[in-house]
């Protein structure tokens, strides 16, 4: 299946898959895209989007077809189709 994933606020996530990417993966799970994505990229990909634990970094949130954020428990969960768009946003706060 063809996913298309957008890189928001993650310059040098940008710079190492493209703002904007078509990635062709076998069925699964956002878990599984951040998994296909590191194993592609290699470590540059890791140390971007991972944590210290193997998980998704707490800065980074997705978004999955323009609905909310995906709650960090959904991820191994929600299944993904061909033709989905794949926010990866960098979550900024300030005051």
């Amino acid at each position: 299946m063809k996913i298309q994933v957008e890189s928001i606020g993650l310059p040098t996530l940008s710079k190492l898959i493209g703002r904007t990417s078509q990635i062709e993966m076998a069925d699964g799970s956002v878990a599984d895209l951040i998994s296909f994505i590191v194993g592609r990229f290699g470590k540059p990909a890791g140390r971007i989007l991972l944590d210290s634990k193997g998980q998704l970094d707490l800065s980074i949130q997705v978004m999955v077809n323009d609905e909310s954020f995906l709650p960090r428990a959904e991820y191994s969960r929600r299944l993904l189709k061909d033709g989905d768009v794949v926010k990866l946003m960098l979550l900024v706060g300030g005051g």
